[in-house]
This record gives C-alpha cells, sequence and structure tokens, in this order.
C-alpha cells in the first residue's frame, strides 16, 4: 500500500488529511522537531502544531519541548486496533450490501393492507372510476347500491361490467333471478346463493378485496393489490369460484355472441359454434404483442380455435389451465391471439369485437 491509500485508509478511521500526513510522517521517523516534520509532510508550518495537539488528543502521539515543539509516535496499538476494526466493519458492510442485493425485493406499494374495513369502499369507487376495459366485481346487495352509481358510470363510458351479486353472511340466499333493472349498469349479472368476500377487479391490474363479514375484529381488513401478476390470482378464483358456476341472472347479450368481449375463453365459446357449422366471424382484437409489449388494434377472420371444449352445463376446470387460443387471419398476416397471461400466442387480447357474423347460407 502506498502512501496516498495509507492516508486515505487512515482518514476512513476518522483522521484529518493534515492529520494523517502527519501521523504518518512521525511514525517514520519516530522523533522529529514540528518543522521537520512540516518540511517531510503536506502540512503547511503555520498548521502543523494545531496538528500535532489535535493527534496527541487522539492518543497517537506525544509532544514535547527541546528547544523547540517535537512529537514523537505512540505505540501505534491503539491505531492498529482501530484500523482492524474498520476492515471488519467494512467486510461486514460488503457482505450485507451483497446480501441486500441477492435478497428478493418486496414492494410494498403492490400489496396494501387497509384497516378499517371501512377504507377499503373508497377504494373500491376509485378503482371501478379509473377502470377502461373491463371491472369484474362480487358484492352484496347492500354493497352493490353503493357502488351502483359508479358502475353506471363506467358502463357508459364502454367499460365491460360482470357483476356477482352474494347474500351477506346472516341473510338468506339470493333469488336466482333479482328484481333490478341492471340495463345500464352492468353487462351481464350472476347471483351466487353462497356468501362471498367482496372483490374488485379493474383492467387486469388493480384489485381490492375484503372477506366475509368477520368473526373477531381482528380479521377485519382489506388489500390492495396493484400487480399484473398478482391480480390473476384474483381472477381465477372470480371466474371460477364466483362467475361460472352461476347462471346469467341478466346479460345484454340474451345467450346470444355478444358485439364485445374481454375474456377470450367467453369470446370462443360464444363463435365456436358459428365456426363448427361453417360459418365467417370477423374479430377486431384489442391488445398488446407478447414480444415487446407494444399495443396493437387488428382485425381479421378467426380461421381457428384451440380450446377445451366444455359440456353444456358448464365450463371444465381445465377449461381455465389450457390454451384458449384464436388464429387471426389479417390482410396483412397470420397470428395467434390470447387472453389475460398469453404466453405461447403472439398477442395477449384485452378486448375482443365481433364485427360481423356470416352464417353458411348466407356464402352460398
Amino acid at each position: 500500500m502506498d502512501t496516498i491509500e495509507l492516508r486515505e485508509t487512515l482518514e476512513k478511521t476518522g483522521l484529518t488529511q493534515y492529520e494523517a500526513d502527519a501521523y504518518i510522517t512521525i511514525v517514520e521517523l519516530g522523533s522529529a522537531p514540528a518543522t521537520e516534520i512540516s518540511n517531510a509532510c503536506d502540512v503547511p508550518q503555520a498548521r502543523i502544531y494545531d496538528v500535532l495537539r489535535n493527534l496527541e488528543r487522539k492518543g497517537h502521539i506525544e509532544t514535547y519541548e527541546e528547544g523547540s515543539l517535537h512529537a514523537r509516535a505512540h505505540d501505534p496499538e491503539e491505531v492498529v486496533d482501530s484500523l482492524t476494526s474498520f476492515a471488519d466493519t467494512a467486510k461486514s458492510a460488503a457482505s450485507e450490501i451483497q446480501e441486500r442485493w441477492e435478497r428478493p425485493t418486496v414492494q410494498n406499494h403492490r400489496v396494501s393492507v387497509l384497516r378499517p374495513l371501512s377504507s377499503i369502499y373508497d377504494r373500491v369507487q376509485e378503482t371501478v372510476e379509473k377502470a377502461n376495459n373491463e371491472v369484474q366485481i362480487a358484492v352484496t346487495l347492500e354493497q352493490y347500491r353503493k357502488v351502483k352509481e359508479v358502475l353506471a358510470a363506467a358502463h357508459e363510458r364502454g367499460v365491460v361490467v360482470k357483476l356477482a351479486i352474494t347474500p351477506a353472511v346472516d341473510d338468506d340466499p339470493l333469488p336466482s333471478k333479482l328484481n333490478f333493472d341492471f340495463d345500464g349498469i352492468a353487462t351481464e349479472v350472476r347471483v351466487r346463493e353462497l356468501p362471498t368476500p367482496l372483490v374488485v377487479i379493474s383492467d387486469r391490474m388493480h384489485v381490492c378485496y375484503a372477506p366475509e363479514e368477520a368473526a373477531h375484529p381482528s380479521q377485519e381488513y382489506g388489500i390492495l393489490v396493484n400487480d399484473y401478476s398478482l391480480s390473476r390470482m384474483f381472477d381465477w378464483y372470480f371466474q371460477t369460484a364466483l362467475w361460472e358456476t352461476w347462471q346469467p341472472t341478466y346479460s345484454e347479450h340474451d345467450g346470444g355472441v355478444s358485439s364485445i368481449y374481454t375474456d377470450a375463453r367467453e369470446c370462443i365459446d360464444d363463435i365456436a359454434p358459428v365456426l363448427q357449422a361453417g360459418g365467417t366471424v370477423i374479430l377486431s382484437v384489442q391488445g398488446q404483442r407478447r414480444d415487446d409489449g407494444s399495443a396493437v388494434e387488428l382485425t381479421g377472420r378467426v380461421s381457428d380455435l384451440d380450446y377445451v371444449v366444455s359440456p353444456e352445463e358448464g365450463k371444465l376446470l381445465s377449461s381455465f389451465a389450457e390454451p384458449a387460443t384464436i388464429t387471426l387471419e389479417t390482410p396483412e398476416e397470420t397470428l395467434t391471439v390470447g387472453g389475460w397471461g398469453a404466453l405461447i400466442e403472439d398477442i395477449e387480447g384485452r378486448r375482443f369485437i365481433v364485427e360481423a357474423i356470416e352464417s353458411p347460407d348466407a356464402k352460398m
């Protein structure tokens, strides 16, 4: 180690640059007058006396008069101990930095727990208000009355609203047909006969969740999720437990082919019979390219479907895990389109718009 590196190291143990320079010189000279020490290092003579007294107060040297002020170094044991301690601390700090670098990142803003529970309802309103494409929501009748207006506003903006209504914990089961007018409020409504948590999923990204009525105050909390991957788990729960197993009580397209879908599997289920009968479906897809994430809008003819065929009485669970792929022939190219979380297709579709359906009879 050269003198500059040694001086910089001593500075890291608490010495100033002048103090480190003077101390190194005194250790090398053994004992010397102040003027000689100043000449042998970079400390100006106007400063050398103050520097020596500071080193003496720190216990590194002692000064004495012998015609003029002299200085000599103490046994460097204390300095060596200080340097050793610094080295150990630096090594420990290096290990800690490496450990924190390798530790999985915890991003608190992606998942938040809210208390009191009442605060979750304000977030439900905000989440629905910000939706641009789709809202999936499961609420009790009382909760529905609180969000009815904001759902209507979202529906008016062109947002697809999937509404599941459930009884509260202490309520009797709801009738399969509710005496409500959902026109202009929801795209489709289903009634679940069992109590369920509050769930709101907006645009495949934002989730509000609260458990069923808590048996104990400690269980009263709400969860906010702001993460694309995590929200998919809530979507699977909504689809399998709150949606597909219950029949529609209201639908804007009354069992026929809808004009707009936000779920690739629902779109496939409805257009598959048309294709099987020899008909033609012209479909527009809004979504993003899977390779680079760029937004894309495509229109073309559906030439093939790859999906799990479910029985008429309901979807098979495997249909949520197996591929659901639409092959779309556009004027420029042929592309495969999947739904939320597409892994093998060219395009992840977020909105599917049926532009035209031509029956086989019309083609003759």
